[in-house]
């Protein structure tokens, strides 16, 4: 081989080097950058689940809050109706015991009345 030819064969061995070179280090960048990807998706999902946890204990705790205060609100309404049926039973008993001494005075009146005899006609 002369050296032109030695010049040319180096200088092609040269070029496919550095092309080789840098075809790696183009696939070691392109695995470092498929890597933080990866690990940013991870940490996005991890955000994401926790973001989804307190959503979910959002809901919880408003839906507790939602049942007590429909419960509070349920008894209150109970009380409120016993506390009716209660007044509506006492003014009924008092009614009946007007009514009872109305008729006893009636009754106690009318006996002391002269008793008529029938009067047959014949």
């Amino acid at each position: 081989m002369n050296p032109d030819q030695l010049k040319a064969y180096k200088r092609e061995k040269s070029r496919q080097f550095n092309a080789n070179l840098k075809l790696l280090r183009l696939k070691d960048k392109a695995k470092k950058q498929d890597q933080q990807d990866d690990q940013q998706d991870k940490q996005d999902d991890q955000q994401d689940d926790n973001q989804d946890d307190r959503l979910e204990d959002l809901l919880v705790k408003i839906e507790e809050n939602h049942s007590s205060k429909i419960d509070e609100l349920l008894n209150n309404v109970d009380e409120l109706l016993d506390t009716k049926l209660d007044e509506m039973f006492n003014r009924l008993d008092i009614i009946e015991s007007i009514i009872e001494t109305k008729l006893e005075t009636k009754l106690e009146t009318n006996t002391l009345l002269p008793q008529f005899k029938p009067v047959l006609f014949a």
